[in-house]
């Protein structure tokens, strides 16, 4: 039985989220939220840590005293923040350009609140436990990063938890915990039309990568609603087309940038493999050349069964039924890099509704959360690690 009072903990939370409010970097390269979090690290006797070489993570661990350890999990909270200029009149509003208008203050502040949970309770534990402290979620980088930094080597399991207001629907202070896909894949999509350009007058001479961006952009819809069973989700948005200077000039080159999503992998392949056939065999059938470039952010973040089970039979436990939700929630369309992880381990990756009245979404220059059940995720968090070691 894990001994610890949720209003400290809360507390402790919120004080440092709102510290971490102030600060927001971005990127990989998070030198003052870097420090913070080793400053609190440094309070907890029973927990070690090392940083990564390539970029700011953390990857902190705790091993029990008890003997014949069998299993390994890791608990995961993000610490980048976002390019966007705050507009709330909160007393702790960043100090600067940027902001942490996606909650990953609060994803940092909830699993020091685990951090300090566990490392009291060091005679509770029974497996060994890491702590992920992660840059670059906004930038898809960091969780391979971490990889490379041997943060899974070993690990049986894997939990994470994304605050905000992803589940409109949700009340605030209860968990979306739900197996199989919860976020899709997320890649940004260039494609690069190559023609030859001339006067507008005489398009004879030249060969128009415009028309044949016409062409290929229509073309990459159909494979959608032809060549893909109804039943999945696929969504192509174009949503940049650059090409051309003058109104009688046919330009050489066109350039069209998107985005792609999806829920599940094998589709995400299939769909990308024949975009880029159908795409070269339309340039070529208008004697021009087509080039794609894929840049993936996120895979599709799919939840294990069991894992999933395990995490919300942990919160029903603690908390109580009503802290889950109870009907089905439709998969984000957003993307999370923490899907990297669940392709190399089982795991899980909950949504927590802190939704305020004023329902902000998350990214937005007023993005605002309830902070007043922070205290839930990090005891799920420290509940679930010992109930999945074993005790």
């Amino acid at each position: 039985m894990l001994k610890y009072d949720s209003k400290e903990i809360l507390d402790y939370i919120i004080k440092c989220r709102r510290y971490l409010h102030t600060i927001p970097e971005l990127g990989n390269d998070l030198p003052k939220t870097r420090e913070f979090v080793i400053n609190e690290l440094n309070n907890f006797k029973n927990i070690k840590y090392k940083k990564n070489k390539k970029d700011s993570g953390i990857i902190a661990y705790i091993t029990p005293k008890k003997e014949n350890i069998k299993k390994t999990i890791a608990l995961r909270a993000d610490m980048d923040a976002l390019p966007i200029k705050e507009e709330t009149s909160f007393d702790y509003k960043s100090c600067n350009n940027n902001m942490h208008a996606c909650g990953y203050d609060a994803h940092t502040a909830v699993l020091l609140g685990a951090c300090r949970i566990l490392n009291d309770n060091i005679d509770e534990i029974s497996g060994n436990i890491r702590f992920l402290f992660q840059a670059g979620e906004e930038t898809g980088t960091g969780a391979k990063a971490m990889i490379e930094e041997n943060a899974l080597k070993g690990v049986d399991a894997i939990f994470g938890v994304h605050v905000g207001s992803f589940a409109p629907n949700t009340p605030s202070g209860v968990f979306v915990i739900q197996e199989g896909p919860i976020m899709a894949s997320t890649d940004k999509i260039i494609i690069r039309v190559k023609g030859k350009g001339t006067h507008g007058a005489y398009p004879q001479a030249g060969i128009d990568p415009i028309v044949m961006s016409a062409e290929i952009i229509n073309a990459s819809q159909s494979i959608i609603t032809r060549e893909i069973d109804a039943g999945e989700t696929v969504i192509l948005s174009l949503c940049k087309i650059q090409g051309g200077s003058a109104f009688n000039v046919i330009p050489d080159t066109v350039e069209i940038e998107g985005t792609i999503r999806t829920f599940n992998n094998e589709v995400r392949d299939f769909f990308i493999d024949r975009l880029r056939e159908k795409s070269k065999l339309i340039a070529a059938s208008m004697r021009g050349e087509c080039e794609i470039e894929i840049i993936e952010y996120a895979c599709v973040t799919l939840n294990d069964k069991d894992i999933t089970n395990s995490v919300k039979n942990t919160a029903e436990a603690i908390f109580s039924k009503d802290a889950v939700w109870d009907k089905y929630y439709k998969p984000s369309m957003g993307g999370e890099d923490f899907s990297y992880y669940l392709k190399e381990v089982k795991g899980c990756f909950a949504i927590f509704s802190t939704i305020t009245d004023k329902r902000i979404p998350n990214h937005n220059s007023k993005f605002e959360i309830d902070e007043s059940k922070l205290n839930m995720p990090a005891e799920l968090m420290a509940h679930w690690a010992c109930h999945f070691c074993g005790k």
